[in-house]
């Protein structure tokens, strides 16, 4: 009977328990399918960490090269090696993967160590990870626009490698621009974007199969809950038999399986103990089951929407909700405020207000994260003890698909490798590099605060303008090495002459301004002070210098300009200081002048006059006039090329109007060499033109383009490109440019009478030459000055002068030609005395050279003496 109740209730029981294996068969099927999830949401999360690791790791080599750049420690370019190489798969990886190396550097600890000796490139992990091939294609792209930056990064550091020493600051700061300029943030901002795209992929993907993943629950939930419909009408056709089995009424299953359907896995029914093994029991464990992975995958999802985005690093970083309530900060973030994590989790980031922005700036801030999504700039917080600092803050707002806002994700950046290279620049920008006295550009800040501070105070103020006399001869002599020891020397003697409030500033090479403050506001008063410290300087600036193992001596010369108001300009001032320095070294040197308004007039009328003469240059508004030179017998010989200036508002000018002001500003020197040009090329002409092929042409050379260092190549090279005989041509030379350097005036007469070019001495008589100097010179002839022959027959010192001229030429076999000579009876003195060459209005006025051309055909023999 026993035996037939058991197989009675066997036969009820077996549908029961085949039900209960499909349940149990459901929630693996269920568990699976939220393993699988599980599982990619680890796969995407070990993508993510390796698509930091490129982030990371181009960080750091930022940090790395621009901490190089700036300190030159050989260190940091080590460092930024070991990053690529480990990168490239060169070098074995550190523990954990980590490319965090800047905090090691920063603390001083020592650098993670390879973890094992394995190999391997961070792309090649990626493709072992199971990216797709479009995802692996972004990376790609990144890791090529990272490589591209750390190219860029290379070339600043060569930059201070193959700098050389005295370019060395201005190296640094290039590379320190091209480190922090737009086109690196853009560069760095591009690596960025592939990783952005990468991380849409990866959702989308993941997503997908998300969906994929809920559907096969959907469909086990369904497959759960007719199931369990079945239990419920099998407990209501068996109750009794089923209620052990079931642990609970038809009622309170049907309730959890209903709850288990909405994915309610919270609401708890009570069952009653010895229960264990009852299907109630079990659906009870599996709510609770269910609602610990529901509980892990939100978080997983939540935590991986936040990673995709925000990194872990030693910047600090702030997540806050929709609302601006914050959710979580890391490390960094708390060690910068001071605010532990528990203290600022669930205020807004108003606790952080420092008080030292305006509400406009607040709300232009949230506009541009509402119209574009971010925002960044240097931003002031107050700490927990405080303090104000002030960080770089970058905000970005997360979305979902559809625009709706999520999250902000807040970074606080150091900014005090930014401060230091703007320190660094602001030094190169202001201050002079050698001396680290103010430069030009400070220096006219300064003086124009003071001009609008003398409007008010009614004090005077001075200039001055200091340059170091014959500063060039110690340059060349003893190097720029030892020139740059004496201006750092200067500098300093300079400095101790003056108050603290005054200005010492160079404006370059041996040039330096002194700004004296506040002297008195009576005007005679003011100039005895700065006269005073004039005197200072001069007699401070004459001590000896001592210049490593040499000792030398160096003068200056001031100039000053007084002002009390802003009447002049800065520039003017400038002008006015320099003029009066120009006067001290006309004076000698070596003392001090006050600016006179009638300097700046004939600066002024120089000023126009070089402008009018170089553009008379331009427009060809030179010409050339030519005066006979002829033999006692009327046999023309050649001609002396006079210079003539057709200006535009004056009319023909000869060249004792201009030639002395041409020679002042150096407006001589391209003149002269058209001269010289001009004239070889009439030698050219005259050699195809019968009867005047002999004739040689006389130019006067200038003392100061005499002493260009290429005089004799820019003379022969003329001459070798027109193609004429060199003897045909004659430089004329006054006395004074022969005075300075001997050696050299005879290696250059040299050099040019060994190629034939003939040397004549002009106005001899009325200079300073000593015989003994005279005899040296390789010259071809002698001329007399005008001066001379004009009163030979009525001065009898004239007249012996010029005999004695004509008798020196005799005794050092030159030739000898008198100028200026306008009588028959001048000329018959001169025959007799033994000068059988002559020059002057009685053979002949300067012409043009076709009036030149017709004189000579027409009053003198052509044909070669």
């Amino acid at each position: 009977m026993e035996m037939k109740s058991a197989s009675f209730l066997f036969k009820k029981i077996w549908p029961a328990i085949v039900i209960f294996l499909i349940l149990t068969a459901s929630f693996y099927a269920y568990v699976a399918s939220e393993e699988k999830v599980k599982r990619m949401y680890d796969q995407r999360l070990d993508a993510l960490n390796l698509a930091n690791e490129l982030r990371q790791s181009s960080d750091e080599l930022t940090r790395m090269v621009r901490t190089y750049v700036v300190t030159g420690n050989l260190r940091f370019k080590e460092y930024f090696q070991e990053i690529l190489d480990i990168r490239n798969g060169d070098k074995p990886r550190p523990v954990h993967g980590s490319f965090i190396y800047w905090d090691f550097v920063v603390a001083g600890m020592p650098l993670p160590q390879a973890g094992d000796s394995r190999k391997v490139s961070l792309l090649e992990l990626m493709r072992q990870s199971g990216l797709t091939d479009s995802e692996f294609d972004k990376m790609q792209e990144s890791k090529t626009l990272s490589d591209n930056l750390a190219r860029l990064e290379f070339g600043a550091m060569r930059l201070i490698e193959t700098a050389e020493e005295a370019d060395i600051e201005s190296a640094r700061a290039k590379a320190i621009q091209m480190l922090h300029d737009e086109n690196y943030h853009q560069a760095k901002a591009a690596i960025m974007m592939p990783i952005d795209e990468f991380f849409h992929l990866m959702d989308a993907r993941t997503q997908a199969a998300i969906v994929a993943a809920d559907d096969h629950v959907l469909v086990f939930r369904i497959l759960f809950m007719a199931t369990s419909l079945w239990v419920v009408f099998m407990i209501l056709r068996f109750s009794r038999t089923l209620f052990m089995t079931l642990g609970g009424s038809a009622q309170e299953v049907h309730t959890v399986i209903q709850r288990i359907g909405k994915g309610d896995f919270t609401t708890k029914t009570p069952i009653e103990s010895g229960m264990e093994s009852s299907v109630l029991y079990g659906l009870l464990e599996l709510q609770e089951e269910l609602q610990v992975r529901e509980v892990e995958r939100k978080e997983s999802e939540e935590e991986l929407r936040i990673a995709a985005i925000c990194f872990e690093s030693h910047d600090g970083v702030m997540i806050t909700d929709a609302g601006s309530v914050i959710l979580s900060v890391n490390k960094a973030f708390t060690d910068i405020t001071g605010y532990t994590a528990e203290e600022i989790v669930g205020k807004t980031p108003h606790i952080l207000y420092s008080g030292r922005h305006s509400e406009e700036f607040y709300r232009d801030m949230w506009s541009s994260i509402a119209r574009t999504g971010h925002w960044y700039g240097e931003i002031w917080n107050r700490g927990k003890d405080g303090e104000l600092f002030s960080k770089w803050l970058n905000i970005t707002a997360i979305k979902t698909n559809d625009g709706a806002v999520t999250h902000y994700i807040g970074m606080l950046s150091d900014i005090s490798e930014y401060r230091q290279a703007q320190d660094k620049i602001r030094k190169l920008a202001f201050f002079d590099q050698l001396t680290d006295l103010p430069n030009r550009f400070l220096l006219t800040e300064r003086l124009k605060q003071v001009l609008n501070a003398a409007d008010r105070t009614k004090n005077h103020y001075a200039l001055l303008f200091i340059d170091l006399d014959n500063f060039k001869s110690l340059n060349d002599t003893l190097g720029h090495n030892m020139g740059d020891l004496l201006l750092k020397q200067v500098a300093q003697r300079l400095s101790m002459c003056v108050r603290k409030e005054d200005t010492v500033a160079r404006l370059g090479g041996d040039e330096f301004v002194v700004l004296l403050m506040n002297l008195s506001d009576n005007a005679k008063d003011a100039i005895a002070q700065a006269g005073t410290v004039c005197k200072k300087i001069i007699s401070v600036l004459n001590q000896s210098y001592q210049l490593n193992d040499s000792s030398f001596r160096c003068t200056s010369s001031i100039g000053v300009t007084l002002f009390s108001d802003h009447q002049y300009p800065v520039e003017n001032l400038m002008k006015q200081a320099d003029l009066a320095m120009y006067r001290s070294k006309e004076a000698g040197r070596n003392t001090f002048h006050f600016f006179d308004p009638e300097m700046e007039t004939v600066a002024l009328k120089r000023s126009i006059f070089e402008k009018d003469f170089l553009a008379g240059i331009e427009a060809n508004q030179f010409i050339l006039y030519y005066q006979a030179q002829v033999t006692h017998n009327l046999q023309a010989i050649g001609a002396e090329v006079l210079l003539r200036w057709q200006h535009p508002h004056y009319g023909m000018m000869l060249p004792g109007d201009f030639i002395h002001l041409a020679e002042e500003t150096r407006a001589m020197l391209p003149l002269t060499h058209w001269i010289i040009e001009t004239a070889c090329n009439q030698l050219a002409k005259w050699h195809n033109q019968p009867g005047f092929s002999h004739l040689t042409i006389a130019v006067n050379i200038s003392p100061q383009q005499f002493r260009q260092h290429d005089f004799v190549d820019q003379v022969l090279d003329i001459v070798k490109k027109i193609g004429i005989n060199p003897r045909q041509l004659k430089l004329e030379l006054t006395e004074c440019s022969l005075i300075h350097d001997a050696d050299e005036v005879i290696d250059k007469m040299s050099a040019l009478r060994s190629a034939g070019v003939g040397f004549s001495l002009d106005d001899f008589g009325v200079g300073f030459s000593s015989l003994s100097y005279l005899k040296r010179l390789p010259l071809e002839q002698l001329k007399i000055d005008r001066s001379f022959v004009r009163d030979v027959l009525t001065d009898s010192n004239d007249a012996s002068i010029a005999k004695a001229i004509i008798m020196l030429a005799g005794n050092l076999e030159l030739g000898v030609l008198a100028e200026g000579v306008e009588t028959e009876e001048q000329l018959n003195f001169l025959l007799e005395s033994g000068c059988y060459s002559y020059q002057g209005y009685l053979f002949g006025k300067p012409l043009p050279i076709e009036s030149f051309e017709e004189l000579v055909q027409r009053n003198f023999f052509l044909n070669h003496p």
